[in-house]
């Protein structure tokens, strides 16, 4: 079968806003390629509806963790498409974490012109499969899909880091990389408080149906990638669980010795008596007040009923 190859990119991406007239001059040498430059979430079911009207096989999604998820969320939830569609990603966003997972690191136009090139020659590249984690905010709205969820201090370092560091200009894994050691920092020089902007929250975690212990947590983190950035892999519990869970207790004791044994999966025998926890699991339920992350954007949980977390269904993608 002959594949036709749609590209959905955020206009109003970095990277994007910056080689887009060289992306212009590429799909100039191939008419074929359907290209949908858009500006507003909104505006993904319909471009979505119509390429499947044109028959797309093959959907590259440019933009960054937030539009993977936006993409992602609606193929699920609408399934627009009626046959198998194969995706790749284009990492053009300010964080490109999802990309980075599974190895895409090149600039986006010299990527995407050699996929087209080599999907046009009738190759599939190498799959990379990855399940989806489908958030429910108990809000009456669709599940959201994604695949790296953060809460309590990772909401907080975000906050900073795009406050403090990218704001300068830091972008990609650097500035996440920057943003994660300022926030070590903080909480090594000034500990949890209204000085380091570090706080835990109150909590009931329920992991594949077990209620846990009610305590105070300084950190949740939950995904179905392999890594957060390169080299930062906080996740050594073991299990069948496709989900990696860590948390951390509030407040976090000894974190000076423990924050790079954590961030690189490689825990000292004392920390899980300390608090530092890492599992496998499949489902997560977890009531909280303060905002969380999923693949960089924000999400309100409105202090109401507890959020609902759980492996959803694997995706394919192809990378070139």
């Amino acid at each position: 079968m002959t594949n036709t190859i749609g590209i959905i990119s955020n206009a109003r991406s970095r990277r994007n806003r910056t080689s887009m007239r060289d992306l212009y001059a590429l799909l100039h040498d191939h008419p074929h390629v359907r290209h949908h430059a858009l500006h507003e979430v909104s505006e993904i079911p319909e471009s979505l509806r119509e390429m499947a009207a044109e028959g797309v096989t093959h959907l590259v999604i440019g933009g960054g963790d937030g539009s993977v998820q936006a993409v992602i969320s609606e193929l699920i939830n609408a399934a627009p498409f009626p046959q198998p569609l194969k995706i790749s990603l284009l990492p053009a966003g300010m964080t490109n974490v999802i990309a980075l997972d599974m190895g895409i690191t090149d600039m986006p136009v010299p990527y995407l012109k050699r996929l087209i090139e080599r999907v046009e020659a009738g190759q599939e590249g190498e799959r990379v499969d990855r399940p989806v984690l489908s958030l429910d905010l108990n809000d009456g709205g669709p599940s959201i899909h994604g695949f790296l969820l953060g809460a309590i201090a990772f909401y907080q370092g975000t906050i900073l880091g795009r406050d403090k560091v990218h704001g300068l200009g830091f972008q990609q894994s650097l500035g996440s990389k920057l943003g994660l050691a300022l926030s070590a920092l903080k909480v090594i020089l000034y500990g949890p408080g209204e000085k380091s902007g570090f706080t835990g929250e109150r909590v009931t975690p329920v992991v594949d149906g077990m209620t846990g212990k009610t305590e105070e947590l300084f950190l949740v983190v939950a995904t179905t990638l392999s890594q957060i950035l390169p080299g930062v892999a906080p996740f050594w519990g073991e299990g069948e669980g496709r989900m990696r869970l860590t948390t951390v207790r509030h407040p976090p004791k000894r974190f000076a010795r423990a924050f790079l044994p954590a961030i690189k999966g490689r825990p000292r025998p004392w920390m899980e008596e300390y608090g530092y926890c890492s599992r496998r699991a499949e489902r997560l339920e977890i009531d909280l007040t303060s905002p969380v992350v999923f693949d960089g954007e924000f999400l309100e949980t409105d202090g109401g009923p507890g959020l609902k977390l759980s492996v959803g269904p694997t995706l394919a993608f192809h990378r070139f």
